[in-house]
């Protein structure tokens, strides 16, 4: 039985062999064929802008005006000389890790809380995650009428425990206060949410071995909870870090990058170049620094997640 199965085995084999070459072709090819629309799609929407942005960032092309020159990498190192744009990338870092930290602590903070029962559980869980569903332009404009000097709920309050409340977007400090605590306040139940699941998969046997032996609440955070989801924690500060760095909505609304340029972030400042004034091949050459620190960035978080 066994030597005729390999005949037949065989026989099949030199039949593929004889095929034409043509059916080969095809065969090979008709994998290729069926993502074929796909790749046309990925390479209309995302590789051509790319390349043609690429392109653009070498020349001194401006929107509206005909002609371009060559000009290498001039936008490139006017970008890396210019003060304007070292203050929006620090402020973009200042932003981004100021918001995404205190996310992070409060949203573990809530999660705690939220995997313990209590009356009104699913409310709470409901009210926690409706902010995430917000608009960012909407959030921006719910911030903007808080942080309004006259009739804001926030100066309100203050005013009525006798405390003048300062004119909160029109200060450099308090501007950029308002700004990170919009942020905050949209995508902490992120955190929330992430956390949650990630504490609830935590198999309950682990927990009550744990507690047999004389471990505390605070030891069994320490040494079981968190080292479980220290991958997911990491997971969700990669996609939020990039997030925040992305972030141009809300500040838009809220404060335009002012006063000045003190909540000017990058994306804005971007902006600013390419459209307002239009010198696009410098707004691209700067897309394209952008698009450098955010991989090293990203590489960086990435390399950490696998020593976890």
């Amino acid at each position: 039985m066994n030597t005729k199965g390999a005949v037949e085995v065989n026989t099949g084999g030199t039949q593929l062999s004889n095929q034409p070459v043509s059916r080969k072709i095809k065969f090979v090819l008709k994998p290729y064929l069926f993502i074929m629309p796909a790749m046309i799609i990925l390479l209309g929407l995302i590789i051509y802008p790319l390349i043609f942005s690429l392109s653009k960032s070498l020349t001194d092309f401006m929107l509206g005006m005909p002609g371009e020159q060559f000009v290498g990498l001039k936008n490139y190192l006017t970008a890396i000389t210019d003060q304007s744009f070292h203050n929006s990338l620090i402020f973009s870092i200042i932003f981004s890790i100021s918001a995404t930290s205190i996310e992070l602590v409060l949203g573990f903070i809530t999660a705690l809380l939220l995997q313990r029962r209590f009356i009104g559980k699913r409310i709470v869980t409901i009210l926690l995650i409706l902010p995430m569903m917000v608009t960012p332009v909407v959030v921006g404009i719910i911030w903007l009428l808080m942080f309004q000097p006259d009739f804001s709920v926030i100066n309100g309050l203050l005013h009525m425990l006798g405390i003048k409340g300062p004119i909160w977007l029109q200060n450099k400090w308090t501007a950029r206060f308002a700004v990170i605590v919009a942020d905050i306040w949209q995508w902490t139940p992120f955190f929330t949410l992430v956390l949650l699941g990630a504490l609830l998969s935590i198999s309950t046997e682990v927990i009550e071995a744990a507690k047999v032996d004389g471990a505390s609440g605070f030891q069994i955070l320490r040494y079981i909870k968190i080292p479980c989801i220290m991958p997911l924690i990491l997971v969700a500060l990669l996609i939020r870090l990039i997030d925040t760095f992305r972030v141009f909505d809300k500040i838009f609304v809220m404060t335009n990058g002012g006063p000045g340029n003190t909540t000017e972030v990058l994306s804005l400042h971007i902006y600013r170049a390419g459209l307002p004034f239009m010198n696009v091949s410098y707004a691209a050459a700067m897309s394209y620094i952008f698009l450098i620190i955010m991989i090293v960035i990203t590489t960086l978080l990435i390399k950490q997640l696998k020593k976890v």
